[in-house]
């Protein structure tokens, strides 16, 4: 019997309770051996966010302060790095979080008349723990109005559309929009290019997301490559060239898709999330749909679920 065991022992005869017994012993250690590499158990276990209060024998207290080590130094790797970078893809300007191989890429597309930087906090919002994630903003092109775009999109147009009612907005959404035929072939290679700037991931492990216009454009570009992805994330959006969706859809049953809209969006209705949900859904995807009360916006209990999914590609 070790002098430690010996220790706890008598403390143990003394009717200590096991929990405090085990602060008594942690703290001893800290007391008699200063060396960083053996003291200190219970705040590298407080700091995995584990406890251990069930921890009865000292060598189970040693296997929880393994496990504890093993969980931050999982959450270490898979945390992105520190901060963006520039870089450009398929002549897109681009902001890139990449860690050294990663298990996930993720390229999210701003909406509308926004920028790279609107959603450039999702990484920071949505740890992903247990997965390396890599994420890539592109930057849309101005358009003949000043206003950045995937493809040309009459905001005018839409906004009539919506406050007719669902058959004005229904017929819209069969109509190709000018520019998408170029939006594709650029966006396609914009995604080899960043597969290639992740170690040549395969696309299986791309999530193509966006928000608006980009949720739209996202789940196109999906339909349209060659190879499945691991997933689509479609928020606030609405479905375009449905006919050309539904036929796309027959190559590509099991599609994994997430898709978030606000009951409240005076941009995209509400209602237009549903039409893309059973599109999708009876073309054979895999639909995780969650409303949620905002308006045109992410939505705050949007990012557990959206966090839940992206976790399980």
């Amino acid at each position: 019997m070790t002098c430690d065991d010996h220790y706890l022992n008598k403390l143990r005869v003394r009717g200590v309770r096991h929990d405090l017994l085990l602060i008594v012993y942690i703290l001893t250690c800290i007391h008699v051996n200063p060396h960083p590499s053996h003291h200190h158990p219970g705040k590298i276990i407080a700091s995995a966010g584990l406890g251990f209060a069930d921890c009865v024998e000292k060598s189970e207290l040693r296997v929880r302060a393994k496990e504890a080590l093993a969980t931050l130094a999982s959450r270490k790797a898979a945390a992105p790095p520190e901060g963006p970078r520039d870089v450009t893809l398929a002549g897109y300007d681009c902001s890139v979080l990449a860690p050294e191989n990663p298990d996930l890429l993720i390229i999210i597309l701003h909406g509308f008349g926004a920028t790279k930087d609107d959603f450039s906090s999702i990484p920071g919002q949505l740890p992903l723990t247990q997965k390396r994630v890599a994420y890539v903003f592109p930057q849309a092109p101005a358009g003949a109005m000043g206003a950045t775009a995937w493809w040309h999109l009459d905001a005018m147009k839409w906004m009539m559309a919506a406050s007719g009612g669902g058959d004005s907005l229904a017929t819209l959404i069969r109509e190709e929009p000018p520019g998408l035929a170029e939006c594709r072939v650029r966006l396609g290679a914009l995604v080899g290019e960043a597969r290639a700037l992740c170690g040549d991931i395969p696309t299986s492990q791309v999530v193509l997301a966006g928000f608006s216009q980009g949720a739209m454009t996202a789940m196109d570009l999906a339909l349209q490559l060659d190879e499945p992805v691991a997933g689509v994330t479609m928020l606030s959006g609405a479905p375009i060239v449905v006919d050309q969706w539904a036929a796309s859809l027959k190559t590509k049953k099991g599609l994994k898709v997430f898709i978030s809209h606000g009951r409240s969006d005076p941009v995209l209705p509400f209602p237009a999330s549903g039409w893309c949900r059973d599109l999708l859904t009876s073309g054979g995807a895999a639909v995780t749909f969650h409303e949620h009360g905002g308006g045109h916006d992410l939505g705050q209990t949007t990012l557990a679920p959206l966090a839940a999914f992206w976790s399980s590609l």
